[in-house]
């Protein structure tokens, strides 16, 4: 039986809380074919330490040789050489049967251009896990569909819920090092316009952990910037292959989502946020929430978003 290697590529940064369990239940993965690759970005903690602890044929570890956690991602994928990868975080994990299934999935119906693809379960500090609701767990052809339905706000991925052939990975041209935040989306979102398919695996998570540090939490004008940045690519990328009144109110709203959460501090941007309403031809899009409805048609938008960030409605 073809048992293909898998490579479980993983870029490690002042993580020693975690780095330990990350590595441990990556090899209790019931697929046994597997190796890791972890490349250090620069860590000033013990995560290095703690992850060399580990290293073997099947646990390889680098330094980056640039500084970044995209350009450690690029540099585990010129390291690694499984026929299929796997990226993920540092602090996150897998159920333990989660690759066998999915390669099982990709080997009975994929090929090199498919996605494959399972659904996120929240781990918080105290322990307790949460599954937000999900839509998308379905077959999707070709692949970027899978990339729209995330965009109508019908559920969405972390980088571990993935899996694919390496050659998918080539195509897509890797991740952008440029990007401060959103990588994963910008980045999967060009791997989901290449894919022929995005298949769906239930009844296996990556298990994201909540941790309130890394790039995500960034709230600064430069990565709101990055931000705006990836969303008009994957517009691009949407509009490129569908474009519709319903893929462009699709992404207006997924704009206006952006706009809503993030009002009090992205103003520098709001002119060139407003460029891309105008390219969609939507007008403003907000969540569709009571309170604002009222707000904006008596006092517009801009009053309506200042006064539910106020006082956080």
């Amino acid at each position: 039986m073809h048992n293909p290697l898998v490579s479980i590529l993983i870029p490690l940064y002042n993580a020693e809380q975690y780095i330990e369990e990350t590595i441990t239940k990556a090899l209790e993965q019931t697929y046994s074919n597997t190796e890791l690759v972890i490349v250090d970005d620069h860590s000033t903690d013990n995560s290095l330490k703690i992850a060399q602890k580990y290293a073997s044929e099947k646990v390889h570890i680098y330094s980056n040789p640039k500084k970044g956690g995209n350009s450690a991602r690029n540099y585990a994928f010129e390291k690694c050489n499984g026929e299929y990868i796997k990226f993920m975080d540092a602090d996150d994990y897998c159920t333990n049967d989660m690759i066998e299934k999915q390669m099982e999935r990709m080997l009975k119906d994929g090929d090199e251009n498919t996605l494959i693809f399972s659904p996120v379960k929240m781990l918080y500090p105290d322990g307790k896990f949460f599954l937000p609701p999900r839509e998308i767990d379905k077959d999707y052809i070709p692949g970027i569909e899978l990339l729209i339905d995330i965009w109508r706000e019908r559920g969405w991925n972390c980088p571990h819920c993935h899996l694919m052939h390496r050659n998918l990975f080539v195509k897509s041209k890797g991740w952008d090092e440029s990007i401060l935040r959103n990588q994963d989306g910008e980045f999967f979102a060009r791997v989901a316009a290449e894919a022929s398919k995005s298949l769906s695996v239930k009844n296996v998570f990556a298990i994201w952990r909540q941790t309130g540090n890394g790039v995500s939490t960034r709230k600064s004008t430069e990565s709101h910037k990055s931000v705006l940045l990836t969303f008009k690519r994957i517009i691009n990328l949407i509009l490129s292959y569908k474009d519709t009144s319903e893929t462009r109110y699709a992404c207006a709203n997924h704009l206006g989502l952006f706009l809503y959460m993030h009002y009090d501090t992205i103003q520098p941007l709001i002119p060139d946020i407003l460029k891309v309403y105008n390219e969609l031809g939507t007008g403003i899009v907000l969540p569709n929430r009571k309170t604002i409805k009222i707000l904006r048609f008596f006092l517009g938008w801009r009053n309506a978003l200042k006064i539910t960030k106020k006082i956080k409605l």
